[in-house]
């Protein structure tokens, strides 16, 4: 993604690699019934080039608060900080974003959808056109580039927005749950080929999933919530070696690493 490089030229962008550390965010929704406690207290630190994943309960404050890491969503108190600088609004050339929902554009194409950030940012067409065929190429639909949304499955679709999310050349990308309506036979592959882009980048990724086995199977860190007001139960390490592979589901590692997550969340569930 050289050509993408050129482009940046803020001070922050220019530096390698990105951390990002959560300073005891508190946060509080207001609500019918008054206010709501949602988080409290939560501290942590992805480190520059990691993959990171944050599980727990339903509710617990997981996607509110990779809405604060994405700059769309101020604590009440606490901070986000990236490199030392706090987050205070959306930083779209640092930091990337994947949700659930793929929210393509409907009429553009597959290659105009993931060039469309670069397109905002007014990066020379040869350029942007150049990056997204890449990207999509990587994400195995190099047939589809000039396919709309409603010509694509919804796996493709998911692809699609992964490639518009790394084709950003942010040094952060935060994903939220972005496999979550597919099926198993999909999500698994989906989640093979983001470690394969990612092992070619090692950009730094927050990835919030519900899925325990997706977490081990992709991530270095795992942060495991409580439930509501959500704090940090523990940071687990995935001790599991690089690369991944399918195999590795099926070894006592993984299912110790597994049952580990699943327990702390069952316990304060349990509360």
């Amino acid at each position: 993604m050289a050509g993408l490089k050129m482009v940046r030229t803020d001070s922050v962008a220019a530096s390698a690699g990105a951390d990002l550390r959560a300073e005891n965010i508190t946060h509080m929704f207001d609500t019918d019934d008054g206010a709501l406690l949602a988080l409290k207290d939560v501290s942590f630190t992805v480190e520059a080039g990691t993959f990171v994943g944050l599980v727990g309960p339903s509710g617990c404050g997981k996607s509110s608060l990779l809405l604060m890491m994405a700059g769309l969503l101020l604590p009440t108190d606490g901070r986000i900080a990236v490199r030392g600088e706090t987050v205070s609004g959306p930083l779209p050339e640092d930091i990337g974003v994947v949700f659930q929902e793929s929210s393509l554009l409907p009429w553009k194409t597959a290659r105009e959808n993931v060039e469309f950030p670069l397109y905002l940012r007014g990066v020379d067409r040869q350029v942007r056109e150049k990056a997204a065929l890449k990207m999509l190429d990587l994400v195995g639909l190099g047939e589809f580039t000039e396919r709309r949304p409603h010509e694509l499955s919804g796996g493709m679709k998911q692809r699609v927005a992964i490639a518009r999310g790394f084709c950003q050349d942010p040094e952060i990308l935060l994903m939220d749950e972005p496999f979550a309506a597919l099926d198993e036979q999909t999500r698994m592959t989906l989640g093979d080929e983001l470690l394969h882009i990612w092992d070619q980048n090692k950009k730094t990724v927050v990835f919030v999933t519900h899925s325990l086995t997706e977490a081990v199977f992709l991530c270095d860190k795992v942060l495991v919530m409580s439930a509501r007001p959500g704090q940090i139960l523990k940071e687990i390490d995935i001790t599991l070696p690089r690369p991944r592979t399918y195999e590795m589901m099926a070894t006592e590692t993984f299912g110790q690493l597994r049952a580990e997550i699943w327990e702390l969340i069952r316990e304060t569930q349990a509360k």
